[in-house]
């Protein structure tokens, strides 16, 4: 028979280490995100393009479902993401970059901060543990 102290060892171990490994797979960091315009200046009324590209760490790649969202708080009325779906092949964005519509108000002059959210999912690409990351930013525009 074996001894209790022994067998006691074993699962205390066996539990260490399952925990070991599972904190490893739910520590990939949460990406930083650049956002920039198709233009600098725009004129009351036009619509430009918001770029948003994800800065991952090793092993961490952006899938695409469930879907990026963002919300644009102020500056710009917000017309809708670009499709990204063709963006690499498989699950995972290509060049972790998306694109958004915008319309700038017709009343705007002067600088305009776009702000807003992104609500987005990243991914341990090694072992398939994935997390939802909120990410908000700002951007100046020029109005014409």
């Amino acid at each position: 028979m074996f001894n209790k102290k022994l067998l006691l060892s074993l699962l205390v171990l066996a539990f260490s280490v399952s925990l070991i490994s599972t904190t490893e797979a739910y520590s990939q960091s949460k990406p930083n995100i650049s956002v920039w315009t198709n233009k600098k200046s725009y004129n009351p009324g036009e619509t430009g393009v918001l770029y948003i590209k994800f800065k991952t760490a090793s092993g961490v790649k952006i899938p695409k479902v469930p879907n990026i969202n963002v919300t644009i708080n102020s500056g710009v009325e917000g017309a809708g993401m670009q499709d990204y779906s063709g963006n690499g092949a498989g699950e995972y964005l290509g060049n972790n970059t998306v694109k958004y519509n915008f319309t700038v108000p017709s009343n705007a002059n002067g600088s305009v901060k776009i702000s807003g959210k992104v609500k987005y999912g990243y991914c341990n690409s090694s072992d398939g543990v994935c997390k939802i990351g909120n990410s908000n930013f700002s951007r100046n525009i020029s109005v014409k």
